[in-house]
């Protein structure tokens, strides 16, 4: 591979069998070999050398190639493709530095008050007690790239998991509960961004962007609109995590004979969060924790303390999300993105200082209040740039086969309701 393959090119090049094999393929090769290393004795120095080349591979594949084929109202795919690589980025330099060996273990739930914790014992039928056999690292690297909150993996141990409600016991309820899940989560995802766009059809419904704060309304109508259309959007992305969740849960279960276990919920009802604590603590996805953790919390925290570790895990998200953004090529309005997660570490120890000050901790319904008015009010300005790139106004479905449209055809010729 010459050097100019090796430099990220200036302009985006288009997704083929060429491209993906010299820019995608490179980063989750690597991936892998990183994922069987850290479960290995005696590799710490081989992973810090390898680490370098799939941070390289991941900003390559993330800046360079066009997953919209040159067709503008499918940019947002480029957004997707920029959290993935630097997820992958993110994931492989937690596992560089991990302290010991990743094990696979027996999963052995404990159950709390709202959700369980992970806990276990080391299996026996997965690894050896001194050192697992290379061909099992390899087996198991498969599953350790696909599961980001390490269920069924000893880092993750103590992981808040929410009740399951989808009958873990038998294989074939799960999966007739995740394929309902899934066409609901599709209609839902493909309702919840049509309804933001009737806002305003002809300014971020449409590829070239806007802002959801009109100038030509008067200041209360203009907020009013603004706070409902951001509470829509946090729909949205629910919508648009939990869809390709129970997709994977679909294929693994049913394809790789993974136990319904290894599946439980992302999200444990987040809107009955009472303090900015419990949502992000555990009623929000934990998917990126050991990320935010390794990579953001704990070095931050070491030299900061507390306040460290807070803004550490934020910053790191906020970067995640800036880095999406910025992979549309409509730039990623950096203060808008990484202010929203700084204010919600800012918050968080707010409520650390009134339960110092006061020995009672945030909760209560006006516990409730105040989550939801902070969150609400500074993601009102990071969803108004997730508009004004377009991101709002790009396609997730081909226009004659979205989902909302095939049900209402299908109702208006079958159901007679139209």
């Amino acid at each position: 591979m010459g050097l100019s393959t090796l430099l990220v090119p200036q302009e985006r090049v288009t997704l083929s069998a060429s491209t993906f094999s010299t820019f995608l393929l490179p980063p989750f090769v690597s991936f892998l070999v990183m994922g069987v290393l850290v479960q290995r004795k005696r590799t710490t120095m081989i992973r810090f050398a390898v680490l370098p080349v799939i941070l390289l591979c991941a900003c390559r594949a993330g800046s360079s190639l066009d997953l919209s084929c040159g067709i503008p109202n499918y940019r947002g795919l480029n957004h997707g493709l920029g959290l993935a690589m630097f997820t992958l980025a993110m994931r492989s330099t937690a596992w560089a530095f991990a302290k010991k060996p990743y094990k696979r273990i027996a999963l052995q739930p404990n159950k709390t008050s709202n959700s369980d914790t992970l806990s276990g014992t080391t299996s026996n039928q997965s690894t050896d007690v001194n050192d697992t056999p290379l061909s099992t690292a390899i087996w198991n690297a498969w599953d350790l790239s696909f599961n980001y909150r390490g269920i069924g993996w000893d880092w993750a141990e103590g992981l808040p998991v929410p009740n399951s409600s989808r009958g873990t016991g038998s294989t074939s309820k799960f999966l007739l509960v995740s394929l309902a899940k899934v066409l609901f989560h599709v209609l839902a995802l493909d309702a919840t961004y049509g309804a933001i766009r009737y806002f305003s059809p002809e300014t971020f419904g449409l590829i070239e962007g806007g802002t959801i704060f009109d100038p030509s309304l008067p200041p209360l109508t203009r907020y009013a609109r603004s706070a409902i259309i951001t509470f829509l959007s946090g729909w949205a992305a629910y919508f648009a995590i939990e869809l390709p969740y129970h997709l994977c849960a679909i294929k693994f279960v049913l394809l790789f004979r993974q136990a319904p276990s290894q599946w439980p919920p992302l999200f444990d009802a987040p809107w009955f969060s009472t303090s900015l604590n419990t949502f992000w603590g555990h009623k929000w996805h934990q998917l990126l924790r050991e990320c935010f953790v390794s990579v953001g919390a704990r070095p931050l925290g070491y030299l900061l303390g507390r306040t460290g570790w807070v803004m550490g895990a934020f910053l790191l998200s906020g970067a995640l999300h800036y880095v999406g953004l910025q992979a549309m090529d409509r730039g990623g309005h950096p203060v808008a993105v990484f202010g929203f997660f700084i204010m919600q570490g800012i918050g968080l120890i707010l409520e650390g200082v009134w339960k110092r000050y006061t020995g009672v901790r945030v909760g209560g319904f006006l516990g409730w209040v105040w989550t939801w008015v902070w969150i609400v009010f500074w993601a009102s300005f990071m969803v108004d740039a997730w508009v004004k790139v377009g991101f709002v106004g790009s396609n997730f479905f081909l226009d004659d086969y979205r989902p909302i449209v095939l049900l209402v055809h299908f109702l208006k010729h079958h159901v007679n309701l139209f």
